[in-house]
């Protein structure tokens, strides 16, 4: 917490704020106790978090501390040209889970499941459907190998953009309005409510079009071995 709220204070000296005057007090009234001044110091940081997140090197200074250095969320007046695709279209070659392990130099997680679903692999990222929630795909990749950036989000003024605890894990929540979902190799697409969060040096996405953010975190907490 301290560090994040060390790259707060760091993020608001590059916001130009509008001068503040101390207020008049009338004769004989008290100053702010010392909890009025808390509650005051965290709606602060608060505003100073969600300036932050419009401002590029403060969002990915936060996005850092948050552990997902393998992403890259930048908000815009207007999403760029993106196509619309079913979410099990362009997931890559299938791939037996030994070929997942390797490629992820850990097991794929999959919630509990009467029958494991396929999985695919590309540009070294191992997916599979979920027939839940109508449907959710589930994508899972290794980061940390020199801190590039392996997806990059582009949402609109309306999307809203959260952080959220998985387990015992920092994480994102990217919901409402659709946003455009970057990856390497692969045309930009429009994208539904997605969770991302990173555990063990991988790096974890769900997506959905109807997904909640409940249902997000319900599924993330059933990984097997998170």
């Amino acid at each position: 917490m301290a560090e994040l709220v060390q790259l707060l204070a760091a993020a608001a000296s590059e916001v130009d704020w509008p001068p503040v005057s101390e207020p008049v007090l009338p004769q004989g009234a008290r100053r702010p106790r010392r909890r009025v001044l808390v509650l005051v110091l965290a709606a602060a940081l608060l505003v100073a978090f969600g300036v932050a997140m419009a401002v590029p090197g403060a969002r990915s200074a936060i996005l850092k501390a948050l552990h997902l250095e393998g992403v890259s969320i930048v908000r815009v007046a207007a999403l760029p040209p993106a196509e619309e695709r079913p979410l099990g279209v362009g997931l890559g070659t299938p791939v037996s889970a030994a070929e997942a392990r390797q490629a992820l130099a850990a097991p794929f997680r999959l919630p509990p499941l009467s029958s494991p679903p396929p999985l695919y692999l590309d540009q070294g990222a191992v997916s599979a459907l979920l027939d839940a929630a109508g449907p959710v795909l589930l994508s899972e990749m290794r980061v940390g190998f020199g801190g590039e950036t392996i997806m990059k989000k582009v949402v609109g003024p309306s999307t809203g953009v959260v952080g959220v605890r998985v387990g015992d894990a920092d994480g994102v929540w990217i919901s409402g309005e659709e946003h455009v979902y970057v990856s390497p190799g692969a045309p930009p697409r429009l994208a539904g409510n997605v969770l991302l969060w990173e555990k063990d040096g991988i790096l974890y996405r769900l997506e959905g079009a109807h997904l909640t953010e409940k249902q997000a975190l319900g599924i993330a907490g059933r990984l097997q071995g998170t």
